[in-house]
């Protein structure tokens, strides 16, 4: 019997770790995407934009500056937006500043008044746990725009010296974790708890005038 939950346990855990292998692979491609056409396109139509000079009507040339603008916000958030996607340049940024840069996303979407904090001395956890990790705030923070109408959120870090701690709160209008039944938790929330399952941490959420998600790691 025993035997048998251990091949299991064994075999749920490698089809989890081929999903996010697979998620990956998928969430790359598309950075990849991004960055090498859409990225391309818009930046091509900025230089056509800036070959109307002088124009006579200053209506027309205050149309064609605020085009440029537009333009220019759409090419740094999609290089944003590629960035956070793609594994390898996430781990080259580490999970800090991965973090802010999601967060400031969200700030320039103007909806969003948005906070990082660092306790503790930093230091590096592997990279495949700082990547879940990732991931886990990127469902959260996609979470929080989707459904809690909220218009605060902050994250912090905790680097204690045997325990790590990352903390997700938002001001919205939270739900009753308690009346949740395993259908109605949704792919965000299964995902995060997979995914923190995945690499040993612990997954908690509290909600009532907002909502927390804590997840704590063994260092």
């Amino acid at each position: 019997m025993l035997k048998e939950q251990k091949t299991k346990n064994e075999y749920e855990q490698q089809l989890l770790n081929t999903q996010i292998e697979i998620q990956e692979q998928t969430l790359k491609t598309i950075s990849q995407e991004i960055h090498d056409n859409i990225g391309q396109v818009l930046s091509l139509a900025k230089l056509n934009l800036n070959t109307f000079e002088n124009v006579e009507s200053t209506i027309n040339q205050t149309k064609i500056n605020d085009t440029k603008q537009l333009v220019s916000k759409a090419i740094n958030d999609l290089r944003d937006l590629s960035r956070s996607m793609h594994g390898d340049k996430i781990a080259e940024l580490g999970l800090q500043e991965s973090i802010a840069n999601e967060l400031k996303i969200l700030e320039n979407t103007g909806q969003f008044k948005t906070s990082l904090k660092i306790t503790g001395c930093i230091y590096k956890l592997e990279p495949q746990k700082e990547m879940v990790l990732f991931r886990i705030v990127q469902e959260a923070l996609n979470n929080i725009v989707k459904h809690a109408k909220a218009k605060n959120i902050a994250v912090q870090l905790i680097y204690d010296s045997e325990v790590f701690k990352l903390c997700i709160t938002d001001d919205g209008a939270g739900f009753d974790v308690n009346a949740l039944t395993a259908a109605q938790t949704g792919i965000g929330l299964k995902s995060m708890q997979n995914r923190a399952v995945l690499i040993g941490s612990v997954f908690n959420i509290a909600s009532g005038k907002g909502t927390t998600i804590t997840i704590e790691l063994k260092k």
